[in-house]
């Protein structure tokens, strides 16, 4: 009886081991995951074409398959309606907003 009580118990240890040692691999792998997709989907801007504040790359907006950085849901909003009026003005780079010097008011 103590002989089938010790290996069942013994049985019990290894499972919850075996577990264990998968639980930890699963969130390595996401982990890898994100990371890649973090590089895919990278914005290609630091600073907000709408308000010119530093962006917030949490709030994105994929156009023509780029990614931008917004400030705030009410400059994405923004963004959203006429994207293109808003990248024309970042620099090449997307660190900063070009300048207007020596356009018409």
């Amino acid at each position: 009886m103590k002989n089938i009580i010790s290996a069942i118990m013994i049985i019990i240890l290894a499972l919850s081991f075996s577990s264990m040692g998968h639980a930890q691999e699963k969130p390595q792998e996401k982990k890898e995951k994100s990371a890649v997709e973090t590089e895919i989907n990278k914005p290609v801007n630091t600073i907000c074409p709408v308000s010119t504040e530093p962006a917030d790359q949490e709030i994105t907006y994929e156009y023509k398959g780029k990614t931008y950085a917004l400030c705030c849901n009410s400059c994405l909003k923004k963004f959203k309606n006429d994207p293109e009026k808003y990248i024309s003005r970042l620099s090449e780079d997307g660190k900063s907003i070009k300048s207007n010097k020596g356009a018409k008011k």
